[in-house]
């Protein structure tokens, strides 16, 4: 996660080989939101949007792109 004014990098995290990177978007931006307790925005792409994780991030601000399968998408 990086900031928006000059893209200064927040937090990292590298991810196992066989991690799915999309069941991990909702666990890292609320565990960086309990670390930072800043009112951010958060912008993901169309991986962020699961029902997993859109019931972990339901209290934070977000925008993403929806997935294009998605029949409301099309």
């Amino acid at each position: 996660m990086w900031s928006g004014d000059g893209d200064i990098p927040l937090s990292l995290r590298v991810g196992h080989g066989n991690e799915v990177h999309y069941a991990m978007f909702g666990i890292l931006m609320a565990d960086f939101h309990k670390q930072w307790q800043i009112d951010a925005l958060f912008v993901a792409d169309a991986a962020l949007y699961t029902e997993d994780n859109l019931q972990m991030i339901v209290s934070l601000r977000w925008v993403s792109r929806v997935t294009a399968t998605l029949t409301a998408a099309k």
